[in-house]
């Protein structure tokens, strides 16, 4: 009987020991796989913070601090809108946009445009020229100024037809066009400046005045290049034309170099 007893009681030591031990596996094996796999996801998430790192550096690495130091007579909102596009590998959208004063193939703006493209590289920015034979309200009225929308430019330099309107639409007709045209482009940052000087003149220059002042007034970059023209003029520009010669030509973009591409 004691035999019996002794065999009992062994025999549920060894299920007891038994069950422990199946219930010991089966805990350390959850256990682990949780760790596995917690393990698992702490790699993910490091993997995605370097991915994320890795971009981030790309993008910094991308951005030629040179190239933006170049910008840094823009405005403010010029800069960072070039600083974009240039981390987002696009070219930055420039338009040159006014009268014949503009020059054609050798005046200022084609100067500019080569300089801008030169400084700045051809795929950084695009730069294109947008000149009409055409007073501010025709600019407006016959939707030449579409041309400009269509190509959705981020930066603007605008000769607001002012010469071409001397005698033809008044200050206030010319500053309403010029109001429409803002209008049509809200993405984009706008520069104006006045045509070149007119020697002999004493009412063109109060209505160049009255340019400036609107443009303080709506605060908008005014670009004032007669500061790189001589006290007498007539040298500099084509007789009974509105159009510079070359000497004009050339002191108006060294004034427009020095401020679109910084030294």
């Amino acid at each position: 009987m004691r035999n019996l007893l002794t065999a009992i009681i062994i025999l549920a030591c060894l299920v007891f020991l038994g069950s422990g031990y199946l219930y010991w596996k089966d805990r350390t094996g959850v256990v682990a796989s949780e760790v596995d796999q917690t393990l698992k996801n702490d790699d993910s998430s490091d993997s995605a913070d370097k991915e994320d790192k890795k971009e981030i550096e790309k993008k910094e690495k991308d951005v030629d601090p040179t190239v933006i130091e170049l910008a840094s007579n823009w405005p403010d909102a010029a800069q960072t809108d070039l600083q974009e596009a240039i981390e987002n590998g696009e070219s930055y959208p420039i338009a040159l946009v006014g009268s014949l004063a503009l020059g054609g193939d050798d005046g200022w703006a084609a100067m500019l445009k080569k300089a801008l493209e030169e400084g700045y590289g051809e795929d950084v920015v695009d730069v294109k020229l947008f000149e009409y034979d055409s007073t501010s309200t025709e600019f407006i009225d016959e939707e030449q100024y579409e041309d400009v929308v269509d190509f959705s430019p981020k930066l603007v330099l605008y000769e607001p037809f002012i010469l071409n309107d001397n005698g033809i639409v008044d200050v206030d007709e010319n500053h309403a066009n010029i109001d429409s045209f803002l209008e049509a482009l809200p993405d984009a940052v706008v520069l104006l400046q006045p045509a070149r000087p007119v020697p002999d003149s004493s009412i063109y220059p109060m209505q160049v005045e009255d340019l400036e002042r609107y443009a303080q007034a709506h605060e908008i970059p005014y670009l004032n290049h007669w500061e790189n023209w001589p006290e007498d003029a007539s040298d500099y520009v084509v007789s009974g034309e509105s159009a510079p010669n070359k000497k004009g030509h050339e002191v108006w973009f060294e004034y427009l170099q020095e401020y679109f591409i910084a030294k």
